[in-house]
């Protein structure tokens, strides 16, 4: 007897690697040319990439980290920088275009102006900025430019003279918004400190005159009492002698007059304060820079004393105080605020990616384009063959 099995197809889908060696082979000169075209777009990435990027470390003493956030605010104005090119008249140059473009580039500022923090006493000495925390202090700002063409590093400077501007107007209306309500409340109270003291003085000269006409009526009272004890607590200074309460009341309105003197130099020098701060405070509401601001707060400060004679001491102080004042600001600002080193000639390429990993990753994704090509071109073409085996068991 013999029996017969159904004959069996199985069919594999697997492709011989051999096949695919053997195409890609055939197709090694297509494969090659893609990878290279892939290369040559990687080179003309990495070119078309290339910033020119100059920046700078602008140390701003008097600028924490605790109150940045009050500056980034006015940084990141790309409104406000347009604003000062125009007043600066550096709208049209070359760099205020490029920084006229920058404000208008999402986070342009943002990116462009950067604090920098020193963390260790090294950081410290190397910038050359004393701090009495150096954990946590801010030394400066970083100011970063990107261009495709080379810039020189100029409009660094220039971006470093707007933030300069930007710290000068935030701290000075601050300051003299301040000080202008401040002097005049002052000489409000002073006034009625005055006033006080004149009614202060008045009963004390009637009870002078009370007094001298006591002891005229009753001589003998002056030397009444004069080896008693009496406790001067809660008004008891009144059982003392009359001659005794005459020279403390004549004590007493010598102190007044003495402070009515005082109070009245307290008074000259809060009144020409006041005019100062609050005619500054008004030529900041006008449309001026920082550094003009600096330059013009003298012609304020002058046109405050105008009639005042200098002769008198204080009118000499405090022309002396405010003056003293403001060389602190120009100390502060004009003079303290530098760059670590000047950013000109100190700008550099850059490249992401970089050409050489511009014609690595070109190639790689060229030749793996080139692979993908020839065995889609191989299979269309029907270039794989898949193995059927017949297997017959009796």
């Amino acid at each position: 007897m013999q029996n017969t099995q159904p004959h069996a197809q199985p069919y594999d889908d697997e492709i011989d690697l051999r096949q695919l060696v053997a195409v890609l082979w055939r197709q090694k000169v297509m494969i090659t040319a893609i990878g290279i075209l892939g290369a040559a777009i990687g080179v003309g990435a990495s070119i078309s990439s290339t910033k020119h990027v100059a920046e700078g470390l602008f140390i701003t003493p008097g600028v924490s980290a605790s109150n940045y956030k009050r500056y980034e605010s006015v940084f990141s104005n790309g409104a406000r920088l347009q604003q000062y090119l125009q007043s600066t008249n550096q709208a049209t140059i070359h760099d205020g275009a490029l920084l006229v473009k920058l404000a208008d580039e999402p986070n342009g500022l943002t990116n462009a102006l950067k604090p920098e923090f020193a963390f260790t006493d090294r950081d410290s000495k190397a910038f050359g900025v004393k701090v009495e925390d150096a954990a946590g202090a801010m030394i400066g700002v970083r100011i970063q430019v990107a261009h495709k063409a080379p810039t020189g590093g100029t409009p660094v400077t220039l971006l470093a003279e707007y933030v300069r501007d930007s710290i000068i107007r935030v701290d000075m209306e601050a300051t003299m918004l301040s000080q202008c309500n401040s002097f005049r409340t002052r000489e409000q109270e002073l006034r009625n400190a005055q006033i006080q003291n004149d009614f202060a003085i008045r009963q004390e000269e009637s009870r002078l005159a009370n007094l001298r006409d006591i002891i005229a009526r009753n001589p003998e009272a002056s030397g009444i009492g004069n080896s008693q004890i009496v406790s001067v607590e809660r008004g008891a200074e009144r059982f003392l002698s009359p001659a005794a309460q005459l020279v403390a009341s004549e004590i007493q309105i010598g102190e007044l007059k003495l402070a009515e003197v005082l109070r009245e130099r307290d008074r000259i020098a809060s009144a020409l304060k006041r005019d100062y701060y609050c005619q500054a405070q008004q030529a900041l509401q006008q449309p001026t820079t920082g550094r003009a601001f600096l330059d013009g707060i003298q012609n304020i400060q002058a046109a405050a004393f105008q009639g005042q004679d200098k002769s008198i001491d204080v009118v000499e102080q405090t022309w002396n105080e405010l003056d003293v004042e403001r060389a602190n600001w120009t100390n502060t600002y004009l003079q303290s605020m530098r760059f670590v080193a000047s950013p000109e000639g100190t700008e550099l390429k850059q490249r992401k990616p970089g050409l050489a990993l511009g014609i690595v990753l070109g190639g790689m994704l060229g030749g793996m384009l080139g692979i993908m090509i020839a065995l889609i071109r191989a299979w269309w073409r029907g270039g794989f063959e898949a193995g059927n085996t017949n297997n017959t068991k009796a």
